[in-house]
Protein backbone atom coordinates (compact mmCIF):
# COMPACT_ATOMS: atom_id res chain seq x y z
CA UNK A 1 0.00 0.00 0.00
CA UNK A 2 1.40 3.16 -1.02
CA UNK A 3 1.80 5.78 1.78
CA UNK A 4 -0.33 9.14 2.01
CA UNK A 5 0.69 12.08 -0.44
CA UNK A 6 -0.51 15.09 1.60
CA UNK A 7 0.70 16.93 -0.87
CA UNK A 8 -1.04 15.81 -3.84
CA UNK A 9 -4.25 15.63 -1.57
CA UNK A 10 -3.80 19.15 -0.68
CA UNK A 11 -3.00 20.24 -4.74
CA UNK A 12 -6.29 18.47 -5.67
CA UNK A 13 -8.28 20.31 -3.17
CA UNK A 14 -7.25 23.94 -3.87
CA UNK A 15 -7.85 22.82 -7.65
CA UNK A 16 -11.55 22.08 -6.69
CA UNK A 17 -11.90 25.11 -4.69
CA UNK A 18 -10.55 27.39 -7.89
CA UNK A 19 -12.78 25.31 -10.03
CA UNK A 20 -15.73 25.43 -7.81
CA UNK A 21 -15.27 29.06 -7.26
CA UNK A 22 -15.11 29.89 -11.18
CA UNK A 23 -18.54 28.18 -11.65
CA UNK A 24 -19.91 30.05 -9.19
CA UNK A 25 -18.59 33.55 -10.14
CA UNK A 26 -19.82 33.03 -13.35
CA UNK A 27 -23.07 31.68 -12.99
CA UNK A 28 -23.98 34.30 -10.20
CA UNK A 29 -22.27 37.22 -12.17
CA UNK A 30 -25.40 39.61 -13.35
CA UNK A 31 -25.80 40.51 -16.99
CA UNK A 32 -24.91 44.16 -17.13
CA UNK A 33 -25.75 47.21 -19.76
CA UNK A 34 -24.46 50.18 -19.33
CA UNK A 35 -26.64 53.41 -18.70
CA UNK A 36 -26.64 55.13 -22.38
CA UNK A 37 -27.78 58.73 -22.53
CA UNK A 38 -29.38 59.73 -25.52
CA UNK A 39 -27.47 62.68 -25.47
CA UNK A 40 -24.49 61.03 -25.32
CA UNK A 41 -25.08 58.85 -28.00
CA UNK A 42 -23.37 59.54 -31.19
CA UNK A 43 -24.42 57.64 -34.86
CA UNK A 44 -23.96 57.94 -38.51
CA UNK A 45 -26.54 57.14 -41.44
CA UNK A 46 -25.65 54.50 -43.88
CA UNK A 47 -23.75 57.27 -46.20
CA UNK A 48 -22.12 58.30 -43.06
CA UNK A 49 -23.85 61.49 -42.39
CA UNK A 50 -24.89 62.00 -38.36
CA UNK A 51 -28.58 61.20 -36.84
CA UNK A 52 -29.70 64.08 -35.07
CA UNK A 53 -31.21 61.69 -32.26
CA UNK A 54 -33.44 64.82 -30.86
CA UNK A 55 -35.30 64.76 -34.53
CA UNK A 56 -37.17 61.74 -32.95
CA UNK A 57 -38.47 63.79 -29.57
CA UNK A 58 -42.11 63.65 -28.83
CA UNK A 59 -42.01 59.37 -29.57
CA UNK A 60 -40.56 56.87 -27.69
CA UNK A 61 -37.68 55.22 -29.02
CA UNK A 62 -35.98 51.80 -29.10
CA UNK A 63 -32.92 51.53 -30.13
CA UNK A 64 -31.09 47.49 -30.89
CA UNK A 65 -27.48 47.02 -30.22
CA UNK A 66 -26.53 44.22 -32.78
CA UNK A 67 -24.28 42.77 -35.41
CA UNK A 68 -24.41 41.32 -38.45
CA UNK A 69 -22.38 38.15 -37.27
CA UNK A 70 -24.88 37.86 -34.18
CA UNK A 71 -27.10 34.52 -34.58
CA UNK A 72 -29.38 35.50 -31.81
CA UNK A 73 -29.51 39.20 -33.21
CA UNK A 74 -30.66 38.14 -36.76
CA UNK A 75 -32.89 35.60 -35.12
CA UNK A 76 -34.97 38.30 -33.54
CA UNK A 77 -34.91 40.74 -36.26
CA UNK A 78 -38.36 39.45 -38.01
CA UNK A 79 -40.35 40.21 -35.01
CA UNK A 80 -38.63 43.49 -34.14
CA UNK A 81 -40.01 44.08 -38.25
CA UNK A 82 -43.76 43.05 -36.71
CA UNK A 83 -43.48 44.99 -33.77
CA UNK A 84 -42.36 47.98 -35.43
CA UNK A 85 -45.39 47.43 -38.64
CA UNK A 86 -47.73 48.06 -35.68
CA UNK A 87 -46.39 51.12 -34.24
CA UNK A 88 -44.96 52.80 -37.12
CA UNK A 89 -46.90 55.93 -36.49
CA UNK A 90 -46.27 55.75 -32.52
CA UNK A 91 -42.67 54.81 -32.00
CA UNK A 92 -39.27 54.63 -33.66
CA UNK A 93 -36.94 52.18 -33.78
CA UNK A 94 -32.99 52.51 -34.72
CA UNK A 95 -30.82 49.48 -35.32
CA UNK A 96 -27.38 50.31 -34.40
CA UNK A 97 -23.75 47.71 -35.44
CA UNK A 98 -20.50 48.87 -34.57
CA UNK A 99 -19.37 47.44 -38.19
CA UNK A 100 -18.77 49.13 -40.89
CA UNK A 101 -21.53 51.00 -43.12
CA UNK A 102 -21.02 48.84 -46.22
CA UNK A 103 -21.30 45.54 -44.19
CA UNK A 104 -24.62 47.18 -42.56
CA UNK A 105 -26.03 47.82 -45.41
CA UNK A 106 -25.44 44.79 -47.67
CA UNK A 107 -27.40 42.89 -44.65
CA UNK A 108 -30.12 45.40 -44.71
CA UNK A 109 -30.37 45.07 -48.59
CA UNK A 110 -30.20 41.28 -48.34
CA UNK A 111 -32.97 40.91 -45.57
CA UNK A 112 -35.17 43.60 -47.17
CA UNK A 113 -36.24 45.08 -43.20
CA UNK A 114 -37.56 48.69 -43.14
CA UNK A 115 -35.28 49.54 -39.75
CA UNK A 116 -33.60 52.59 -39.61
CA UNK A 117 -30.07 51.08 -39.68
CA UNK A 118 -27.22 53.35 -37.90
CA UNK A 119 -23.88 52.80 -37.32
CA UNK A 120 -21.61 53.87 -34.67
CA UNK A 121 -18.57 55.32 -34.55
CA UNK A 122 -17.65 54.32 -31.38
CA UNK A 123 -17.18 50.94 -30.54
CA UNK A 124 -19.49 48.50 -28.15
CA UNK A 125 -16.38 47.90 -26.22
CA UNK A 126 -16.36 51.93 -25.41
CA UNK A 127 -20.05 52.10 -24.90
CA UNK A 128 -19.82 49.65 -22.43
CA UNK A 129 -21.64 47.04 -23.88
CA UNK A 130 -20.01 43.52 -23.50
CA UNK A 131 -22.10 41.70 -25.60
CA UNK A 132 -25.40 41.55 -28.21
CA UNK A 133 -28.38 42.27 -28.65
CA UNK A 134 -29.39 44.85 -26.27
CA UNK A 135 -32.31 47.06 -26.61
CA UNK A 136 -32.64 50.24 -24.93
CA UNK A 137 -36.02 51.76 -24.93
CA UNK A 138 -36.77 55.53 -23.85
CA UNK A 139 -39.43 57.66 -23.57
CA UNK A 140 -40.82 60.40 -25.48
CA UNK A 141 -39.03 62.70 -23.57
CA UNK A 142 -35.62 60.57 -24.23
CA UNK A 143 -35.49 59.07 -20.71
CA UNK A 144 -34.26 55.87 -20.47
CA UNK A 145 -37.44 53.89 -19.90
CA UNK A 146 -35.59 50.44 -19.70
CA UNK A 147 -33.04 47.83 -21.13
CA UNK A 148 -32.91 44.54 -21.91
CA UNK A 149 -29.85 42.62 -22.49
CA UNK A 150 -31.20 39.27 -24.26
CA UNK A 151 -32.98 38.23 -27.31
CA UNK A 152 -36.46 39.51 -27.38
CA UNK A 153 -39.09 37.55 -29.07
CA UNK A 154 -42.47 39.39 -30.63
CA UNK A 155 -44.44 39.43 -27.44
CA UNK A 156 -41.83 39.97 -25.43
CA UNK A 157 -41.19 43.24 -27.76
CA UNK A 158 -44.47 44.24 -28.11
CA UNK A 159 -45.39 44.21 -24.46
CA UNK A 160 -42.90 46.44 -24.00
CA UNK A 161 -43.37 49.04 -26.38
CA UNK A 162 -46.98 48.81 -25.53
CA UNK A 163 -45.96 50.09 -21.51
CA UNK A 164 -43.54 52.59 -23.20
CA UNK A 165 -45.94 54.05 -25.69
CA UNK A 166 -48.72 54.02 -23.04
CA UNK A 167 -46.14 56.03 -20.69
CA UNK A 168 -45.82 58.81 -22.97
Amino acid sequence: MKPFNKKKFYLIGILFILIASFFIVRKTKKKYSPLIELSSLVLKDLNGKDIALTSFAGKPLVINFWGTWCGPCRKEFPDFEKVQQKYVSQVNFIMVSDEQEDKIEKFRIENNFTFLFAQSPITFDKLGITSVPVTYLYDAKGRLYTKKKETLSEQQLDELVAELNNNK
